[in-house]
């Protein structure tokens, strides 16, 4: 014990700033219950170890979530709200005659602007944070501070996925490795790892320094969504980065697999 307090001394204690964009309307391939699961998402950040950290909520056109986080929230020193009012823009994920799908990504430019943080990491209102979320992000941006971006390789899934829901050519095996127990969540959660050299482009498994200028705006596209083109944008204009590998995300939603 005495050798980690030693340890989380001497650590960089830098400011984390977690951007959850939220609209809790229905729309094509929502989640169930999403009041619910956006209250178990903010407890779930309150219960992290690691406590210089902040939330920002950004409320994507939503007013029921401005109600909720006045309701809730609004007394809660680290937690802030951003409303993004989107008045004559499109739905969540509507599709554009010849053009594809349109994708929401400027509510994430919001919250990036009014994060207080040095570094900024990222949820969705409908997963679950573990309580080392912002510690394995502290840890890993101190044993590589010179980086400006950072990207985890591993998450925790459903104990129903298959391979056929993600990439066989990308990620390991789920069948080999064993379900677990997560306090908060019903059903059991299996650790999934990416292949060595393999990423994924979702904003919950990316931290990156607040001050870089890449920024995040809504794509109008047939194959490329909002969070791939942010990181690749990200990644071309800054390519010093890293990976690391430690499950401490819990991805509670697939469309079509899961829904906890």
């Amino acid at each position: 014990m005495s050798n980690f307090k030693e340890i989380f001394e001497a650590l960089d204690k830098v400011k984390i700033s977690i951007v959850m964009q939220v609209n809790l309307e229905n729309y094509e391939g929502s989640r169930r219950d999403p009041i619910n699961k956006f209250h178990r998402a903010v407890e779930s950040f309150k219960n992290q170890l690691y406590k210089n950290c902040e939330l920002i909520i950004v409320a994507d056109g939503c007013n029921k979530t401005h109600q909720l986080f006045n309701r809730s929230h609004k007394n809660d020193s680290n937690i802030r709200f951003v409303y993004f009012d989107r008045t004559n823009t499109s739905a969540m994920y509507e599709e554009i005659e010849d053009k594809g799908k349109y994708y929401r990504g400027y509510a994430r430019k919001l919250g990036v602007a009014a994060a207080t943080g040095e570094l900024i990491m990222y949820m969705d209102s409908d997963d679950f944070l573990m309580p080392n979320f912002t510690m394995t992000g502290l840890l890993y941006y101190n044993a590589n501070p010179e980086k400006d971006w950072w990207v985890n390789t591993s998450w925790f899934d459903h104990e129903s996925v298959k391979l056929s829901t993600t990439n066989s050519q990308a990620v390991s095996d789920p069948s080999e490795t064993e379900a677990i127990e997560i306090p908060g969540l019903q059903d059991k959660w299996k650790p999934i790892e990416l292949l060595e050299n393999r990423q994924v482009l979702s904003p919950w498994l990316m931290m990156h320094r607040s001050s870089l200028t890449t920024k995040w705006r809504d794509v109008i596209s047939k194959n490329v969504s909002e969070d791939v083109d942010f990181f690749k944008r990200l990644q071309s204009e800054y390519p010093n980065g890293s990976a690391y590998k430690a499950a401490s995300y819990v991805r509670c939603h697939l469309s079509g697999q899961w829904d906890v």
